[in-house]
């Protein structure tokens, strides 16, 4: 089994972008962003990232459910802060992808994580092929 390349950590790396605030509310009791809160921005990228290719939406026969996540936390994020989400493919499956991510401030990647994502049929929950318009898509904003 051939093992995913990390998520890259270098912002020229990623074509697609989204910006994010970070909130009051994403602090713990130590001062810092809490490991949750970067569930929600990474959440956030995945999710204008697939709308932005086509992939994503209430009008679409597949369905693109989370299988796996897996975040590693390189530095601390405090509030205030604006951020910024990258998002690219590291991996194009039959029936899945990997998505890579990172939140930057500034130039520096906070946080990285790779997503395992399932497309589902709409109707039966069962796993479908990417379609060819959605790879190809997908297939632009290779990170490897």
């Amino acid at each position: 089994m051939s093992a995913v390349p990390s998520a890259p950590t270098d912002p020229a790396r990623y074509r697609f972008w989204v910006a994010e605030e970070v909130r009051f509310a994403d602090l713990d009791v130590q001062g810092h962003v809490n490991n949750n809160a970067f569930g929600v921005f990474f959440e956030h990228g995945r999710v204008e990232f697939l709308r932005h290719l086509d992939g994503f939406g209430p009008d679409k026969p597949w369905l693109i459910a989370l299988a796996r996540s897996v975040i590693d936390y390189r530095a601390e994020l405090h509030y205030p802060a604006s951020i910024r989400i990258g998002m690219g493919v590291l991996r194009l499956g039959n029936t899945s992808l990997t998505l890579g991510g990172a939140v930057f401030k500034g130039d520096a990647c906070i946080s990285t994580q790779e997503a395992v994502c399932v497309l589902l049929d709409a109707g039966t929950r069962r796993p479908t092929p990417v379609p060819d318009s959605l790879r190809a898509a997908l297939s632009s904003h290779s990170l490897v």
